[in-house]
């Protein structure tokens, strides 16, 4: 066991020296005395690399105009959508909870990503924030995926399946998918934020490194591995394949819209007029019976003007009309 008097020998560094000016040296070996030559600061660079990335002014200007575009945009879209009635339609909805989830990114992410790069460590929001952050990215990055597939599906129905829409796409029905989607993209974010943690260089020396914590992963790579795959799959692959398989089925249909054949083309147009003419006739025809019924009396001068209309809007004789 050896005992160095920092006060009067230059070797070890005054840095790795304690309060009383005396440290405790053993079993030491070549790099040992090469780190305790060095600075603590210096040994610490050593193993996480420079305090300051050298790239951070290019970088921070970037963020800073992603930052003023996208607050300013996404506001703008929260904005609209939640004062104008007329604009709270379900995809709407589904639009405002991106924007929400860009928001958050830039509002909370993006200033500690800034941080981060201006100053590597040590990380000074502790295990919290640490927590926070990985959970933030992670979450907000799966609410985007299946807010963008679920606008997918509902354009899916409103193109293929028009009548279900009206039924299916409703307001409280967009806001539960819109709820339920947060919360799954929650409880997804929860494992692999579970595995990251403060990280800091291990004790040397009989000393610990605290200036080294930074926010990184402190459990075995291969769960981190695995669960990277899991992501990849559930997250990338499935809802890609789901979206590029629902706007084909759009295209399909528009397909076979836009080709139908003249003959089926001009009798489907003629069934339609009709449809629509005869509600008009029902709409002009009904309200002036019920009101021949209250009035009796206005039968004979009033049926018959109301009978020579209906007879000059559809083309037909009068005594057609009598005996609907």
């Amino acid at each position: 066991m050896l005992h160095y008097n920092c006060s009067s020998s230059p070797f070890p560094d005054p840095s790795w020296c304690l309060e009383s000016g005396e440290r405790i040296l053993e079993n030491l070996s070549l790099e040992d005395v090469a780190d305790l030559c060095e600075s603590r600061s210096v040994y610490v660079e050593n193993f996480r690399g420079p305090r300051r990335s050298p790239h951070f002014l290019p970088i921070c200007v970037s963020y800073l105009i992603i930052f003023c575009v996208g607050s300013l945009g996404n506001a703008l879209t929260c904005t609209v959508i939640m004062r104008h009635r007329s604009m709270r339609t379900p995809t709407n909805f589904y639009l405002l909870s991106l924007a929400i989830s860009d928001l958050l990114v830039l509002l909370f992410g993006l200033p500690l990503e800034l941080y981060e790069l201006w100053s590597n460590y040590p990380f000074l929001l502790g295990t919290g924030g640490c927590y926070f952050k990985t959970c933030l990215f992670e979450m907000v990055c799966f609410a985007s995926v299946l807010n963008v597939t679920a606008v997918s599906a509902e354009r899916y129905l409103a193109v293929v399946h028009p009548l279900r829409v009206k039924h299916v796409m409703t307001h409280g029905h967009v806001r539960r998918v819109i709820v339920t989607l947060w919360i799954v993209s929650f409880l997804c974010a929860l494992p692999n934020t579970s595995l990251h943690g403060l990280n800091m260089l291990p004790p040397k020396f009989g000393q610990s490194f605290p200036e080294s914590a930074v926010c990184g992963l402190v459990k075995p790579t291969w769960i981190y591995g695995l669960l990277v795959q899991l992501t990849a799959l559930f997250f990338f692959l499935i809802p890609m394949m789901s979206i590029g398989a629902l706007y084909l089925l759009i295209a399909l249909q528009l397909h076979r819209e836009t080709h139908l054949p003249q003959d089926n083309a001009t009798a489907w147009h003629q069934g339609a007029q009709k449809i629509r003419h005869r509600q008009v006739t029902k709409m002009l025809y009904e309200p002036t019976l019920e009101n021949l019924s209250v009035n009796p009396r206005y039968e004979s001068c009033i049926g018959g003007g109301v009978c020579h209309l209906l007879g000059a809007v559809s083309h037909r004789p009068c005594h057609v009309w009598l005996h609907r």
